[in-house]
């Protein structure tokens, strides 16, 4: 099973359209967790209508989503921040951010060192993360959309391997890898 993660899609069809691509290409169950910012509805209903069939969608809320009673019922499973899931047998918790990216990485560091869960995922920043903090893994998938980024990023974790990784979108360049265990 692979579990892949993406935020900060911020209404760029483009890159979600070619995304989705990539990830219908792989016939395996999993999960396609969104950290938030997905801004409007019509970009939800269109990852719902073009989600392949083999995965199954999890979104958090992001400060810039608009219309959050009309974003919650488009899609079964979209909760607010902060949210727990287990995949992988792992418990992770998943969030979008809070304020400033400084603030936001403040929060993270402190829940990553909490001992309570092995995985972190945020977005917000616009920056991909993927690193051990105290005894948890933190990963930011950075932005999907490009947006005030230097490139359009997202995280895949292997739950056969326990790794995880981000993605360059245009290249399919794994630009970082790390063990998850």
């Amino acid at each position: 099973m692979k579990v892949y993660v993406i935020s900060d899609t911020h209404d760029r069809l483009d890159t979600l359209e070619k995304f989705l691509k990539i990830v219908g290409a792989f016939l395996e169950p999993g999960y396609l967790i969104h950290l938030g910012d997905i801004v409007s509805p019509f970009t939800l209903r269109y990852i719902v209508s073009n989600l392949p069939e083999n995965l199954k969608l999890k979104v958090v809320l992001g400060n810039n989503d608009a219309d959050k009673v009309l974003i919650s019922k488009i899609a079964e499973d979209v909760e607010d921040q902060p949210t727990e899931v287990e995949f992988c047998g792992m418990k992770a918790l998943l969030l979008h951010g809070f304020k400033s990216p400084e603030l936001t990485e403040k929060i993270v560091d402190s829940i990553a060192c909490s001992n309570y869960y092995s995985v972190v995922m945020y977005g917000h920043t616009h920056k991909y993360r993927l690193n051990k903090k105290c005894s948890s893994y933190v990963l930011n998938p950075g932005a999907l959309s490009g947006y005030l980024a230097q490139e359009a990023t997202y995280g895949v974790v292997d739950c056969e391997s326990l790794t995880a990784s981000i993605v360059d979108l245009e290249t399919n360049r794994v630009v970082l890898s790390s063990p998850i265990k």
